[in-house]
């Protein structure tokens, strides 16, 4: 088996992560089970390649970046404890996703960090990343990863193009490919939250539930610019690059979690062929 075996959607809280999560542990615990399942369905075919998507990474205004760099390394601390990761990265697949991105006209920029190559050619690895990640850990193998962060300044049809060319990429490779959309969804349901309180943000959450629950992301290209603004979500453009990765190579999505320990909403989905 080879190109894409599964994909999923994987929020990004800190406190998700038991070492650092202190008092709230508890609060965690739905969707931190969640993501241990998500790992497991991730990892059980051992992919070549993770690809992952996330909203917290390099961010070039209009442009996607397609990380290029020989590693990816990073740490998160809280609660007086700090954990590491470290991946290399699999810079041909990288590199052949930009290419056909650029040949597409699809405006992305590959990334690189420090050295042209080896260890100090490094960017350094954000928590959206490192959180869904970190449930993909096996203490005898590690795949690579690719790092891709979209853009929110391009129209929404040209991420869904480019999710039709990782898909295409992936599926003609001769590695086998996972994908993780990092998402978290509404960030205003608390008024003691960042982002003060929107209903909105409840409302575009069960629309998004709703999606999932019927596979049907291209729903997502429907939804009012204005509404997401005042729900302010940041899984809207990474779901849209799956939605373009599943017309490509069709997969099934189980809703595995669903939760809103504080502010902002998270769902665990996993996808399977």
């Amino acid at each position: 088996m080879k190109g894409l075996i599964c994909s999923g959607i994987a929020p990004h809280g800190f406190s998700i992560v038991a070492e650092i999560s202190g008092e709230e542990l508890e609060l965690f615990k739905t969707t931190r089970d969640a993501m241990g399942k998500l790992g497991k369905v991730i990892m059980k075919d051992k992919p070549d390649t993770i690809v992952v998507l996330t909203p917290h990474g390099l961010r070039l205004e209009g442009y996607n970046s397609i990380y290029t760099s020989e590693y990816c390394r990073g740490t998160l601390s809280g609660n007086g404890q700090t954990v590491t990761l470290e991946y290399r990265c699999d810079r041909d697949l990288a590199k052949e996703i930009l290419k056909r991105a650029v040949e597409e006209n699809i405006p992305s920029v590959g990334c690189n960090f420090g050295a042209l190559e080896g260890e100090a050619s490094n960017i350094e690895m954000d928590w959206g990343t490192f959180i869904p990640l970190w449930f993909c850990k096996e203490n005898s193998y590690k795949p690579e990863i690719v790092v891709i962060g979209p853009t929110r300044e391009i129209s929404l049809d040209k991420l869904v193009k480019l999710g039709e060319v990782i898909g295409r990429v992936c599926e003609k490779s001769d590695k086998k490919v996972a994908l993780i959309v990092s998402a978290d969804q509404g960030h205003c349901h608390d008024p003691k939250g960042p982002y003060g309180f929107n209903e909105a943000s409840k409302e575009y959450d069960e629309n998004i539930l709703s999606i999932i629950r019927n596979n049907n992301l291209k729903n997502l290209l429907g939804i009012d610019m204005d509404f997401v603004e005042k729900a302010k979500p940041d899984s809207l453009w990474q779901m849209l690059i799956l939605y373009g990765v599943l017309k490509i190579k069709p997969m099934e999505g189980e809703l595995l979690s669903y939760q809103v320990p504080t502010y902002f909403g998270m769902a665990v989905v996993s996808y399977e062929p």
